[in-house]
């Protein structure tokens, strides 16, 4: 027994081939971390708010590494409770007895009795980023009861609560099997035994069972069914449940997506020169892990495809200014455009100010998004943001990297108490912007609790993503992806006037783009001047920028803009800018590029 946790130490259980011949898995050690990396006892969470986080020993996730030979994280006899060939030997209590051969003489103890007494599932929750119900009191949760999408390909933490009657309830042992039926007719079964003491509470991990489903498991019709049964003896006089308890009371399906989830990104380290400071992010894997691990833990993703770019000069702005700050994003913008990527690829500037505070009093920036993108390939060049990685000693960079690439996924900000934030929406549904379940890491196995964190589109610390986010965000990631699986792209003609505006200083900067609009915004025009001539008025489209006084504008360009066009106006309710081509940088036309290409 683990005094510290409350459990025995999990088996496999029995993994059953196609032929149905059960195969013993053996014990895992959970002394040794060299199991998937997974931190075995604990796993470290990154998080800024440095607030107490959960950990589970999710050794079911060892299971590549631990069967058939395949990678040592199995007992084959160490153990003192443990036989020389590697299976368990009986203990004091046990029936049977066992003599100096190793082998169990007298009547052994009846194998797979469903739990006695007044113990029912009360849930299961499916867990690869948010909990999702599958399974409630003895029936199986179909699409109309779940709160989130369960996607493919992506380790996926089983949470089991139990409900006993505690006016009769003895503590005891009771092992718990998770059995995954694949499509294939392979019988995953996995088991743990855990002392019940009463009822499981969401704030205990260790009042229930908790096991790890493999990636490899998680794949379109794969069914599911919990079992409980006694563990060890002296419970033979307690009555037998009227119906063995189970959920659901036959295998029914999981319920995973069967949707592609891939999201493209590219970071450009900056190489800053600037007052006071000198400092360049490294290219480097750890660097770019916690940022990785971050997004994918957070997105509703199979498959995250980011990459470092050339690091990118920065020698002429002053990126503790809020106004530079501010240019450095229109400059990103127009890099992007340079590029001329796919329009479901994702840019980020990543800079190190030397940990300076950005701003004037009021707060400090720490990264800032042109607009909330929309589904469409005309929003692309939206799909852009930039972000410092210090504040201070602190490194704040990896949650503002999330939440700035939210916003470029049409996230808006997420109020909650005592930190203000612009256009929060209204439609959050959790009380002080909450994440309203519980939350896993699938990579760094931390689990993050509903009612502490909030979601990562706030401004309070420490955040994760809520259901509701997670389940917005799935629809945006498989719109984009789907683009790649139909071999899809922007338009040839698709070519977008684009300009960073600064409403109160009047400041812009303008450029071309390949894209659109796709929501024109009323009381805003704008003139393609040929001399004097305005040859044509476009619909114009506004986007304000998750922070400060900027707008970005879109406007399509004419078909005769590379021949006729000389300047251009742009009609703003307020005031508005003339601006002459010359002062006009072209990048939605494959011969303006000088570095171009597909990422």
């Amino acid at each position: 027994m683990n005094a510290v946790t409350g459990r025995q130490r999990p088996t496999m259980g029995v993994r059953r081939a196609r032929d149905g011949v059960p195969r013993r898995e053996g014990l895992i050690d959970m002394r040794r971390g060299d199991a998937l990396n997974v931190g075995l006892q604990s796993a470290t969470v990154p998080s800024v708010s440095k607030l107490p986080t959960l950990f589970i020993p999710l050794t079911v996730f060892a299971l590549a590494c631990g069967s058939d030979g395949g990678g040592g994280a199995v007992d084959t006899g160490s153990d003192p409770d443990t036989g020389a060939n590697g299976t368990t030997a009986a203990t004091d209590g046990a029936t049977g007895v066992v003599d100096d051969t190793g082998l169990t003489t007298g009547d052994p103890e009846p194998a797979d009795v469903p739990a006695r007494g007044a113990i029912a599932i009360s849930l299961v929750e499916a867990n690869a980023g948010v909990a999702v119900p599958i399974g409630a009191n003895g029936e199986w949760v179909g699409p109309e009861g779940r709160n989130a999408p369960l996607p493919k390909g992506r380790n996926t933490a089983v949470r089991v609560y139990i409900d006993v009657d505690e006016a009769t309830w003895v503590q005891r042992d009771i092992e718990a099997r998770l059995h995954i039926h694949l499509p294939d007719g392979t019988i995953e079964t996995l088991s743990e035994t855990v002392t019940i003491s009463g009822d499981s509470s969401t704030a205990s991990l260790q009042s229930g069972y908790l096991f790890g489903v493999l990636a490899e498991w998680m794949i379109p019709g794969v069914r599911y069914q919990v079992e409980l049964f006694k563990a060890g003896t002296g419970w033979e006089d307690l009555p037998e449940a009227e119906a063995p308890p189970a959920t659901p009371s036959s295998p029914d399906f999981l319920g995973v997506e069967d949707t592609e989830l891939e999201m493209r990104v590219v970071v450009v380290p900056v190489a800053y020169s600037g007052p006071g400071c000198t400092s360049t992010v490294d290219q480097t894997a750890e660097v770019l892990q916690p940022y990785e691990d971050a997004m994918f833990q957070q997105n509703p993703l199979e498959r995250l495809d980011i990459v470092w770019d050339d690091p990118f000069t920065v020698d002429n702005l002053d990126l503790s200014d809020p106004n530079d700050f501010f240019t450095l994003l229109s400059v990103a913008q127009q890099y992007r455009a340079s590029q001329q990527p796919a329009p479901n690829v994702y840019y980020y500037f990543l800079f190190d100010n030397c940990g300076a505070c950005i701003g004037n009093g009021g707060g400090c920036l720490l990264g800032v998004a042109p607009g909330l993108s929309d589904a469409s390939m005309a929003a692309a060049s939206l799909r852009v943001a930039i972000g410092t990685r210090f504040l201070g000693g602190s490194e704040v960079g990896i949650e503002t990297f999330v939440h700035e690439i939210g916003h470029t996924q049409g996230r808006a900000h997420i109020a909650c108490p005592g930190a203000s934030a612009a256009g929060p929406d209204p439609s959050y549904p959790h009380e002080s912007g909450q994440i309203g379940v519980w939350g896993f890491g699938v990579r760094d196995f931390g689990v993050r609790n509903a009612t502490t964190h909030t979601d990562y589109m706030s401004y309070c610390n420490p955040t994760w993503v809520s259901d509701w986010q997670w389940s917005a965000t799935f629809n945006r990631v498989a719109t984009l992806t789907s683009w790649d699986a139909a071999s899809v792209g922007m338009p040839d003609d698709a070519a977008v006037l684009a300009g960073a505006v600064n409403l109160e200083t009047g400041e812009a900067q303008w450029w071309t783009d390949r894209g659109g609009i796709s929501n024109p915004t009323e009381g805003h025009t704008m003139q393609f001047l040929a001399g004097e001539e305005a040859i044509e008025i476009a619909d114009v489209q506004i986007d304000h920028w998750s922070e400060g006084p900027m707008i970005s504008v879109r406007a399509p360009l004419p078909a005769d803009y590379d021949a006729a066009v000389t300047g251009i106006q742009y009609l703003a309710p307020s005031r508005s800018f003339a601006v002459p081509r010359a002062a006009i940088t072209s990048y939605h036309r494959a011969d303006d590029i000088t570095s171009p290409g597909e990422r």
